[in-house]
């Protein structure tokens, strides 16, 4: 596949940033089906166009119904196989380690130049996944960490629920938003919290409030549920 014809769309929450993504993704050669600020446009947008390649931030906060882990579910399942590129101020290995042990398929840092970006999309596009310098060293350091290697054992669907219960998301919200009963979702939380080695709930969120270990952007442990 040729980059002029990868078919891409943009979903940043921030207007500017949309008008200058979209305005390089063209200069460089790609199409931009369309570029958005809200994750319901998106959906919109994907429902009308083909497209190859999402390119989306993942720090979604003002005025969206989701935040990006709840982002990456809802378009997982809405279109299945379609990959997403997924950047942000990454600064933080749990994040990163996170979306990649969840199964993401690009990563790129904000801090990292464009060039990264279009790479990353040509790399998706071919059905490869894609980590920019920025993003590899702080892999390195979510693995490298003793407290973290935990979930690194994960599975996808482990990480997924794990981050859904560090994003302080009740059993309710989690059912809501996969279509699935309430009780597999206790199940699953009960199989991720312990794949991770606690015995409780409880234990995993002083786990995560003792060292920060969120995963919407703000601080969960604000308004965190505990079961």
């Amino acid at each position: 596949m040729s980059r002029q014809q990868i078919k891409v769309a943009i979903l940043d929450e921030h207007p500017l940033a949309v008008c200058g993504l979209r305005l390089a993704l063209v200069e460089a050669g790609f199409d931009v089906v369309d570029a958005v600020t809200g994750a319901s446009g998106l959906f919109d947008v994907l429902d009308e166009h083909e497209c190859d390649v999402v390119v989306a931030d993942y720090s979604m906060t003002r005025g969206n119904s989701m935040d990006g882990w709840c982002f990456l579910s809802s378009l997982a399942m809405k279109h299945a196989g379609l990959p997403v590129l997924v950047y942000s101020r990454f600064d933080d290995p749990f994040l990163i380690g996170s979306l990649a042990q969840r199964g993401v398929a690009g990563i790129v840092s904000k801090s990292e130049n464009l060039s990264q970006v279009f790479d990353a999309v040509r790399a998706l596009a071919r059905g490869r996944r894609f980590r920019s310098p920025l993003v590899e060293a702080a892999l390195h350091r979510f693995h490298a960490e003793p407290e973290l290697q935990r979930f690194g054992a994960l599975t996808a669907r482990q990480m997924e629920i794990a981050g859904f219960m560090l994003c302080g998301m009740s059993v309710v919200e989690t059912s809501r938003l996969l279509g699935r009963g309430k009780s597999t979702i206790s199940k699953r939380r009960i199989m991720a919290y312990q794949q991770l080695g606690f015995s409780r709930e409880s234990d995993l969120y002083l786990f995560a409030s003792r060292r920060k270990l969120w995963l919407n952007g703000m601080q969960a442990a604000l308004d965190i549920r505990r079961a």
